[in-house]
């Protein structure tokens, strides 16, 4: 009875331990410079979104990539600001 509770413990850490190392990994930072070269703030893309920083590294808003080719933009509130649509040729 034990055995069983042990191998199942195991396997959960083994699964949920994985996916999350995954996710992160996935997770890629980016600063940004305005045009005298100092830092004016970052952003992290997780994917399908991105959250973005000020230079005191306040959060400032997000933009969530839609499976229709658009992009939606939210402030920090949440509250939508606008979006875009991507003019890319595909090749």
């Amino acid at each position: 009875m034990y055995e069983l509770i042990f191998i199942t413990v195991i396997a959960l850490l083994i699964t949920f331990g994985t996916g999350n190392s995954q996710a992160q990994s996935r997770d890629q930072q980016r600063s940004y410079y305005d045009r005298n070269g100092g830092f004016a703030g970052s952003s992290i893309d997780h994917g399908k979104d991105a959250s973005f920083y000020d230079r005191s590294g306040r959060f400032s808003g997000s933009a969530i990539r839609n499976s229709d080719g658009t992009t939606s933009f939210y402030d920090k509130s949440g509250h939508f600001t606008g979006s875009s649509v991507d003019t890319t040729q595909r090749k």
